[in-house]
């Protein structure tokens, strides 16, 4: 039997790959170094004489006993590994087995122990108690109190009519109460669900040492995190986990819950302002706002405004009577219009027939031409048409309008005076040479596998001021001229490359023949502005070296991160370049690129000649993190982010390529 090692499903034994998350299931075993196990009588190993690798552990059967732990049932399996129900001593425990995977490098052993180490000195009543930490036991282990009890997405499943204000307030203040504890041990409750919050008959809450992770997380994203639960459990709508979820709730404004009082509508929105500096700054404001809320009695209750409308409300109007014959204006309107009709047919129909069949230069095309003058018309192209005295016809004008849909608000066509001329590379622009590199591979496997063309590159990331010349200005986290466009969508930042490929000159590298991402195809060898492809990006974030980050192994030197910044973007180039002269490739904003993503690429290339990605996909490629990544945390130079190319996201904006 074996299991994923991303998300943790039982996965068939001879699968490559898990039918769940696409996650590559075969993976080489790590060796683990052997630890002198403890001689006791009780110990029973009960796993597969087989040792199915890193990634599998057979399932313990009820009145197995796992060194003094009598298993009494399978609970559930996660990422980490497998949870069971078990006694020792007469008391009931949480026992949780954990896949031998996550021990198979440093980063993840360093952080399990963080966190072990955290939890077994966590002293809060909010808190499952961690009776046992072993982490050289084969496999390794933690035994946490059994909490008694159900959890809030249960409560909210099967019993929502105990889920009132009142009662939300309550579990609010015991989070936060929880939160505080965590974090003085160096832990978190960022990754916290309503599954993760167990409540007693007594409404007394606990949080499962599960839900309890180990990360260097900004109060603020706490805060917000807690919102999102509170927000979740108060909705009475059938949608609340769409409508309320963490990532729909940093894009767009938050939404008041119907039902619920405006004063505690208000703390929630608080929690959930999608600019970090607009939040709560700590738990401990939080807990404030919370001690000091009015009675649900006393307060105002948001309702929607349709709710408030009933039938007695709209008032009795007397609607006009039905006429009995047609009125003598419509009679009038059908003759002006026969009329018309009649003289273009008598007149000007066997003109164009005439036209249509002699050559632009005949007898006939002349005699046209000086007939309809007779009526007022003029057939001749206009004046602004005309270049060097020969007529310019409008199907040969360039309507930038014809290559966005309706649809797309956010284009913005140059002003009709710009002059459309040949442009030159700019001078922010930096020209990266051919010539191969390791894809996907740093100093543990540093030989070449790519050979890519030269291009240009911006050496800075694409600014507001430049969005704003081209596009309607974006919902930006922090707003300035000089500082890098953010939360703008895939689609529309190639929507912005082709408008400012137009305006230069240039050819535009994108066709674009509707409003999502796959209608877009991509000329390479066009010379108009586009977004890097996965591959050029990586090229030139390397700029030929294998560190961590672009442009060094210390990642203060060359980014501005969750450390260093504040959370907030800064204008570029206030960090080290790289080697090619290029700033904030790694922290400020994560970019865009053009590929498509898969988790399984680049390691598995097709093609090994400037590589374009899949062929197709849903999500595309996000590469370099972004103020809100902290060291060690997904900003390393081959970390692959992936997002929705018709949403925009907060903290990710894009650079730009070009070719001669």
């Amino acid at each position: 039997m074996k299991f994923c090692s991303e998300c943790g499903k039982q996965i068939p034994d001879n699968a490559k790959f898990c039918p769940y998350c696409g996650h590559e299931a075969v993976v080489q075993a790590v060796p683990v170094p052997e630890v002198p196990k403890p001689e006791s009588p009780e110990v029973t190993r009960d796993f597969s004489t087989e040792e199915v690798a890193d990634t599998a552990i057979k399932i313990l059967e009820p009145g197995t006993v796992f060194n003094g732990y009598l298993i009494v049932s399978l609970l559930n399996k996660d990422p980490e590994g497998i949870k069971y129900i078990a006694e020792k001593g007469g008391v009931k425990y949480v026992l949780k087995l954990f896949f031998k995977y996550r021990f198979s490098s440093l980063e993840t052993i360093l952080g399990l122990q963080a966190r072990m180490k955290g939890l077994t000195g966590l002293d809060s009543s909010h808190t499952a108690k961690v009776a046992e930490v072993n982490q050289h036991y084969d496999p390794p282990y933690m035994a946490a109190e059994y909490v008694s009890g159900a959890s809030l997405a249960k409560i909210k499943a099967s019993n929502p009519e105990r889920i009132t204000e009142d009662f939300v307030r309550k579990v609010a203040v015991q989070l936060v109460e929880a939160a505080q504890s965590v974090r003085k041990r160096g832990l978190t409750l960022n990754s916290l669900t309503l599954s993760g919050i167990m409540v007693s008959e007594e409404d007394w809450v606990t949080v499962l040492s599960s839900g309890i992770t180990y990360s260097n997380v900004d109060e603020r994203e706490e805060v917000f995190n807690l919102g999102v639960i509170l927000s979740q459990l108060l909705s009475k709508n059938v949608l609340y986990k769409a409508i309320y979820s963490s990532e729909r709730l940093q894009e767009q404004k938050f939404t008041y819950i119907a039902g619920a009082t405006l004063s505690f509508n208000k703390i929630l929105s608080e929690c959930l302002h999608r600019n970090i500096l607009q939040r709560f700054p700590t738990l401990e404001n939080l807990m404030k706002g919370l001690t000091s809320l009015p009675p649900v009695k006393d307060d105002e209750v948001y309702t929607l405004k349709e709710a408030d409308i009933s039938l007695a409300d709209i008032p009795e109007t007397n609607p006009p009577q039905p006429k009995g014959a047609l009125d003598w204006r419509f009679y009038l309107l059908i003759g002006a219009i026969a009329a018309m009709l009649g003289t273009f047919f008598i007149f000007f129909l066997p003109k164009i027939i005439k036209t249509s069949q002699a050559g632009p230069g005949t007898k006939v095309v002349q005699e046209a031409l000086a007939d309809t003058g007779r009526f007022g018309g003029d057939l001749r192209p206009p004046r602004e048409l005309r270049n060097n005295g020969e007529a310019v016809m409008p199907s040969e004008r360039y309507d930038p309008r014809k290559a966005y849909s309706a649809s797309d608000s956010d284009y913005k066509p140059a002003p009709k005076t710009a002059v459309k001329q040949k442009s030159p590379i700019p001078g922010n622009f930096i020209h990266i040479p051919d010539g191969s590199f390791g894809f996907n591979r740093l100093k543990d496997i540093p030989n070449d596998n790519v050979f890519q063309d030269g291009f240009y590159m911006g050496r800075y990331e694409v600014t507001q001021a430049e969005w704003n010349q081209y596009m309607m200005p974006a919902d930006v986290s922090t707003a300035g001229d000089k500082l890098p466009v953010d939360n703008v969508s895939w689609i529309n930042a190639i929507r912005y490359c082709n408008a400012r490929s137009e305006k230069e000159g240039l050819d535009p590298a994108y066709q674009i023949t509707g409003s999502t991402a796959a209608s877009v195809r991509c000329n390479f060898n066009a010379n108009g502005y586009r977004l890097p492809t996965e591959a050029e990006w990586e090229m030139a974030a390397k700029a030929g070296a294998l560190n961590a980050y672009s442009g060094s192994d210390d990642l203060s030197d060359v980014a501005w991160y969750r450390d260093n910044s504040g959370g907030r973007i800064r204008t570029g180039g206030g960090k080290q370049a790289n080697g090619y002269g290029l700033y904030d490739m790694t922290g400020n904003v994560a970019e865009w690129c053009w590929d498509w993503y898969n988790a399984n690429y680049p390691t598995s290339l097709n093609t090994f000649i400037n590589p374009t990605g899949p062929d197709s996909g849903t999500l595309k490629v996000i590469r370099g993190g972004s103020v809100r990544n902290g060291e060690g945390t997904n900003i390393g130079i081959l970390y692959r982010e992936k997002g929705d190319p018709g949403k925009a996201y907060s903290l990710i904006g894009f650079r730009l390529v070009r070719k001669r």
